[in-house]
């Protein structure tokens, strides 16, 4: 599941507060059908990814930033140790980047530009 949309977002946060109301229903986990669950559980998950690309916390990237890093460096075949050679940054540092435990700065985000060809608009518009 995807979310694509803030209303789609919103219908989603909907969804899952009536599923936990059903899962509060039930006295024991164990009785709480499997579909509800499964049902719950991937609901949940699309929330999370949603927040993570569009909404994330102080202090760390999008992951609509670190999705097309990944992709230019399967396109380019790169490693991590490369894209951090080009970025001027440290291998440790590129990989909290990608693991989105890491902002960008504006240094990392020109470099992002000139080197993997990521546009500014797309870095700016995902911030």
């Amino acid at each position: 599941m995807l979310i694509n949309s803030i209303k789609q977002f919103e219908i989603y946060k909907e969804k899952s507060e009536y599923l936990l109301k059903q899962i509060c229903l039930y006295e024991n986990e164990s009785e709480i059908p499997s579909n509800i669950l499964e049902e719950y559980r991937q609901t949940s998950d699309a929330i999370i990814e949603y927040e993570a690309a569009y909404h994330p916390l102080p202090g760390r990237v999008s992951t609509i930033i670190t999705n097309e890093i990944e992709k230019c460096m399967v396109a380019k075949n790169l490693k991590q140790k490369n894209v951090a050679k080009m970025l001027g940054v440290s291998e440790s540092r590129i990989s909290d980047l990608l693991n989105g435990k890491r902002p960008l700065n504006l240094r990392i985000a020109k470099r992002l530009r000139d080197e993997l060809g990521i546009s500014a608009d797309f870095i700016l518009n995902h911030c």
